[in-house]
């Protein structure tokens, strides 16, 4: 009897770990729509990928165009598309939404005051993107500002974590006061959230880790920006301390990338584990299929769809 409790129990930690170690895949996109003609292919790709079966749908923010005004109602269209998606939205804001709002064409506008409208039509009610489903945890904001589009989920063994890092710099912009400010927090809280997402996925035995921004932080660059330094410092040690294998998805130059564009600084070698993937954006509509199975000998495999193309292309 004894020996056939101990064969079900370990059957069962078994069948636990086959299951935690199940592949899964979904589908991201970002720098879409610029124009209000796009917003119905915006749907158009939500509703081929929810047919898909993805469990959640990712957008890495720019969700407008740079130069087109920053107005409640454009941000109200897209946060009423993201609403009626059946499944949960992931969603990372993007410069556009609020950095560059101060752009004359843009309608000149405080990015702090556009920061905060972008979080309550798309954080404060939880029935936009429906992120408790995920069972999703929440930056804390401590005795500072709160960054509720900063959060994390397991899925299927995988930690899936958001920062909120954008284009333009990342917002750091010489001269103006409020805007380093600004920046200065929103780093610090962004490389404190990282920490914390190290410490749950070593925690929790993530078997692998993907991390969701909008800009591409310049690594093809030696020295990036100054508004990538303190991301670039905060991936490096992450590589560090993690020793799984490491996504991240991004957009802002719209040209779709999937490589592994970090070197190890003691060797000069590539660092395999670490894979980055940008997503197409506008005038070129489109998304990619990330399919992740962490005990494959490569982990993350990536399709790249256009929405009128029949099949996904496969790169």
């Amino acid at each position: 009897m004894r020996r056939a409790i101990l064969f079900w129990a370990g059957l069962s930690l078994l069948c636990g770990t086959l299951a935690r170690a199940e592949a899964t895949r979904f589908f991201a996109l970002g720098d879409l729509p610029y124009k209000t003609a796009e917003e119905a292919q915006l749907s158009a790709l939500f509703d081929q990928a929810v047919a898909g079966g993805s469990p959640f749908l990712v957008h890495v923010g720019d969700i407008k165009s740079g130069g087109s005004p920053c107005t409640d109602a454009q941000l109200s269209r897209i946060a009423e598309i993201f609403r009626g998606q059946p499944v949960p939205v992931v969603y990372t804001p993007g410069d556009n939404e609020w950095t560059d709002c101060h752009r004359l064409s843009a309608g000149a506008k405080d990015p702090r005051e556009r920061l905060a409208r972008l979080r309550e039509l798309f954080f404060a009610d939880p029935e936009v993107l429906r992120l408790d489903r995920l069972g999703a945890r929440v930056a804390a904001g401590g005795d500072g500002p709160a960054y509720p589009e900063q959060v994390a989920f397991m899925h299927s063994g995988i930690l899936f974590v958001t920062l909120h890092v954008v284009g333009s710099n990342n917002g750091h912009r010489s001269g103006d006061a409020a805007a380093i400010a600004e920046f200065t927090a929103r780093e610090a809280a962004t490389r404190r959230w990282l920490a914390q997402a190290l410490e749950q996925a070593k925690a929790q035995e993530a078997l692998a880790m993907v991390l969701f921004f909008q800009a591409n932080p310049q690594f093809e660059l030696a020295r990036p920006a100054r508004g990538f330094v303190g991301l670039r410092e905060s991936l490096i040690e992450l590589l560090d301390r993690y020793p799984g294998p490491v996504l991240v998805i991004h957009g802002d130059t719209h040209n779709f990338q999937h490589n592994q564009p970090l070197r190890d600084a003691r060797t000069g070698r590539t660092i395999e584990r670490f894979v980055r993937v940008e997503v197409p954006g506008s005038p070129r509509i489109g998304g990619v299929w990330i399919s992740i199975d962490a005990s494959a000998e490569t982990p993350f495999r990536v399709e790249l769809v256009d929405l009128l193309a029949r099949d996904p292309i496969t790169p």
